[in-house]
């Protein structure tokens, strides 16, 4: 695996944990998405992800089982992890299977597209 990915993807967790806003606008593409199949299908967009990161507590994430695959500039890595997390409030927690697509943009990793499906966690508030 590239070290510069295994960087960006570090970094983008500890945006999450921390909340950081200023800096997930960093490792996000301009064209960032979360994307949702099930509980129901919805389509996050990079600013409305922002918008509602402040409000995303994660009490703690264990990665379970991490999958990477890198292709020239794009990358897809899967895992299963265990989350105790809130968001505006609303529990959020369980496990949940995760793909992020990554792509490599002016030499610079970004996360291009997330998937995430719950398989243990209540519905997505406010969906």
């Amino acid at each position: 695996m590239s070290g510069d990915l295994e960087l960006a993807m570090t970094e983008f967790q500890r945006c999450i944990a921390e909340r950081d806003v200023e800096a997930a606008t960093v490792v996000l593409d301009a064209d960032y998405a979360l994307v949702l199949v099930q509980p129901v299908a919805a389509v996050v967009s990079k600013d409305r992800w922002l918008a509602t990161l402040p409000d995303y507590v994660v009490h703690s994430y264990d990665v379970q089982e991490q999958l990477i695959d890198v292709d020239g500039d794009v990358a897809a890595v899967l895992h299963r992890a265990q989350m105790h997390a809130t968001v505006g409030g609303v529990d959020r927690s369980g496990i949940f299977i995760v793909t992020d697509v990554w792509r490599r943009r002016d030499g610079q990793w970004r996360v291009w597209k997330r998937h995430s499906t719950p398989l243990t966690a209540g519905p997505v508030p406010g969906s």
